[in-house]
């Protein structure tokens, strides 16, 4: 709470064109005064209480008022996606905001929404908060554009639209000199998120300096999670880059950071991917392994989480000619894609695919390809999943001596695994 009191202590200072000396006088000392509105000190309440009578505010936060302080505590929670945080103070914020509020913040406010949609993934009422402010986006201050452009990448990210949100975090990162709140760890997050989405669109390299970025800041701040994440982003980047040895050190690394934090969503997610770099390095023992661990502790997640290891089972078992094994994981997957549809996951096309594979290719398959499956990848900029499922209709079309048609699609394959090669050396 410290950091928040301090930003809404300083806001209101410097709306009342006090400087530190002017507030602090008969009440504390200048130096502790900075320590508060630094975050770095929690002054008991009489000391609130006071510098509040003197900016003229209520800065004790309560269920009926809503101060800056509040407003910014919001803001904080949706920075580090603290979901059931944000709905109740969101609730709150709706329900009780002042006229007294600064207008600058309100507007902030609105701004936010987008963040706290895209969070509760009410991906609708996202889509209608960017319309709305798309009209007054022209006369947005600098702040004000930072963290319009963060929320409608963190919106594209939900949408799986992957160079759509890469190309908005970029712009937000223009913006990132603005008086943000919470700033180094605002600027960090946003190196975090460019890391990350770089990943999904397989720009390695930018993944790698991204993450590298914002480890040089969570590491000796002794932001664990974060620091974990980091890892395995840069896990993911050697991986692609085929240093093994390197990928392998980030994994493990990730490991021991989330298990002396005990954060098992965490430890699901390092588990999958050690089995894909174990897959990648052709050892389909250790990959098997570990993509069972990763079951095991998703047993009881979503359907959208439970399904990945499923996936890789399947996968793993099939490319070892294993059909038995495979039909296992395929018969799982189907059950739980009953429940999503492709934009909840990419697995829901994986499995219907998969299917015609492994139980045997029907009279549906071609337009199930070239109607549904190819055009989904295409517009979402799925570029590795293209590679994939291009090649696989260039092979059917192959086996039914189509050889025009296929090879065309072995045409579009190749032209796309030289864009991925593009991407990864930037």
């Amino acid at each position: 709470m410290g950091n928040d009191l301090g930003q809404a202590i300083k806001i209101n200072r410097l709306r009342a064109n006090m400087t530190q000396a002017d507030l602090a006088n008969g009440i504390i000392s200048v130096s502790y005064l900075s320590k508060i509105e630094n975050g770095t000190a929690e002054p008991p309440d009489e000391i609130i209480e006071l510098l509040g009578e003197k900016l003229k505010i209520n800065m004790l936060d309560s269920d009926e008022h809503i101060t800056d302080q509040t407003i910014i505590r919001w803001f904080h929670h949706l920075l580090h996606s603290k979901l059931d945080e944000s709905i109740r103070l969101y609730n709150r914020i709706k329900n009780n905001l002042s006229s007294a509020i600064d207008k600058q913040l309100l507007s902030l406010i609105e701004i936010h929404k987008l963040c706290y949609y895209s969070l509760i993934q009410d991906l609708d009422e996202a889509e209608k908060q960017i319309a709305s402010l798309q009209k007054s986006s022209k006369k947005f201050s600098d702040i004000q554009k930072y963290y319009f452009y963060k929320f409608i990448g963190n919106y594209h990210y939900r949408k799986l639209s992957y160079k759509k949100a890469l190309e908005s975090y970029q712009e937000a990162e223009k913006l990132n000199k603005a008086e943000l709140f919470h700033k180094m760890e605002e600027i960090h997050d946003l190196y975090y998120l460019i890391a990350n989405v770089a990943s999904k669109s397989r720009q390695t390299h930018l993944s790698l300096l991204y993450s590298l970025r914002a480890l040089d800041y969570y590491q000796p701040n002794y932001k664990l999670k974060k620091c974990a994440e980091c890892q395995i982003i840069l896990g993911i980047s050697y991986q692609r880059l085929r240093e093994f040895e390197k990928a392998k050190a980030s994994y493990y690394h990730a490991i021991d950071i989330v298990e002396k934090i005990d954060n098992s969503l965490l430890l699901k997610l390092c588990y999958q991917n050690i089995g894909s770099m174990f897959s990648d390095w052709k050892q389909p023992t250790d990959a098997i392994n570990y993509y069972l661990k990763s079951y095991e502790l998703r047993k009881y997640d979503s359907d959208t989480m439970k399904i990945i290891p499923i996936s890789s089972l399947m996968k793993e078992y099939y490319n070892l000619g294993d059909i038995s094994n495979s039909k296992v994981w395929l018969d799982l997957g189907l059950n739980l894609i009953k429940s999503l549809n492709p934009l909840d996951s990419t697995y829901v096309y994986e499995f219907t695919v998969y299917k015609h594979l492994i139980n045997g290719i029907d009279d549906t398959f071609e337009d199930l390809m070239t109607k549904e499956v190819i055009p989904f990848v295409e517009e979402k900029e799925l570029i590795f999943e293209k590679v994939f499922y291009t090649k696989i209709l260039a092979k059917f079309y192959k086996d039914n001596r189509k050889y025009k048609l296929s090879s065309h699609y072995y045409e579009k394959a190749y032209k796309t695994i030289a864009e991925i090669t593009c991407l990864e050396r930037r």
